[in-house]
Formats: structure tokens, sequence, C-alpha cells
């Protein structure tokens, strides 16, 4: 795995000041059920949801399993070409931002992406008949973006080799069901 360094990308603050939205709730329940099923390792990983003006993300180096209401940024624009996004919020968003506003921009039914890590998962992954990114690259970049919309499709759960998986929804619980559903599928072996 790639060692973190950081965003990939510039962040334009449109408004230095924390987002509201009642969602921001439910998203830090999952964020700390992630960390309780370890499927935060050290913290790691990233979330977001749907909102009105774009989508609520966690912050870029954050602990999903300690992030405060305050720690969330609003994504309101992305750049893929000129490695651009424009936030409402303190942080700077998840170094994921790129994939988390390709993925909502390709299905606009998906309201919930979550991104985590599990090894089983990843080793187990063509047991279970996952889906996988073809080649690996780096993360938070146009490439590694690139590389998920070739295998996208209508797909709800997918890996990105060597790196994580990713759990999509119409909704915050459905996309953390299916992610509990594949944890429990890899642990049963």
């Amino acid at each position: 795995m790639e060692e973190y360094i950081g965003t990939k990308f510039k962040t334009v603050f449109a408004k230095k000041a924390a987002p509201e939205d009642p969602g921001i709730d439910e998203l830090i329940r999952w964020c700390r059920r992630f960390a309780e099923l370890g499927l935060a390792p050290g913290g790691s990983g990233n979330m977001s949801f749907r909102s009105r003006n774009g989508f609520i993300v966690s912050r870029t180096a954050g602990n999903l399993g300690l992030l405060k209401a305050s720690e969330f940024t609003e994504v309101l624009k992305t750049d893929l070409s000129r490695r651009e996004v424009t936030v409402t919020g303190r942080h700077e968003p998840s170094s994921e931002s790129m994939m988390h506003a390709a993925i909502y921009l390709a299905r606009p039914e998906v309201s919930a992406v979550f991104h985590g890590h599990h090894d089983k998962i990843l080793r187990q992954g063509k047991r279970l008949g996952l889906p996988v990114t073809g080649r690996e690259q780096p993360y938070g970049t146009p490439e590694i973006v690139q590389e998920i919309l070739q295998i996208l499709g209508q797909h709800h759960f997918f890996l990105i080799r060597n790196h994580g998986f990713v759990s999509l929804g119409r909704s915050m619980d459905e996309a953390g069901q299916h992610t509990e559903a594949v944890l429990t599928r890899a642990l049963s072996t």
C-alpha cells in the first residue's frame, strides 16, 4: 500500500466554516462503526454523503473513529483536469475527494460513498467475486479515478487494487450494510 502524504490536489476554500447538515450525525455513526469493525485501520478511510450543494466528506488525515462534526467538509466543485477542489469547511477534504465526486457524477442514484481498508476483504476479493480495478494507481489522483470509472458500472461494492474497497448506497445505511455483508463473507473462511 502506498504511503500517505496528504492531498494531491489544490483545495480552494469558498468559505472557512464547518458545513451544517443533519446527515453529518449519521455519517459520524458510520465512521465509528467502520473503526469498530476494523474497516478503518489506524482511523484510515473516508466517507461521504450527497448534500444539497455537492457532498459532505470526512477531512483528510482524520481518524474515522474520532471525527467531530466540525471536521467534515462540503465539496462544492471538483475539477479533475486542474486537480482542484472547491469546498466549505475548516479542514482540507479527504484526499480521495476526486474519487467521491466522480462516482456521484457517474451514478446519480448513489447518495453515499464509503471507502475503507481491510486486508482480508482484499485477499478474498477474487473468491467473493468482487470487481477490482485493473491497475494499481496512486491514491487521490485522476488516474485512480479513471481506473474506478472503468469498472464502476452498476456495482455497489468494488476493490481498488492493492489499496482498499468502496461501498456505494442510495443511503448511508445501505452503503454500510453492503460493507458489513462483504466483511461477514470475507471472515467466514
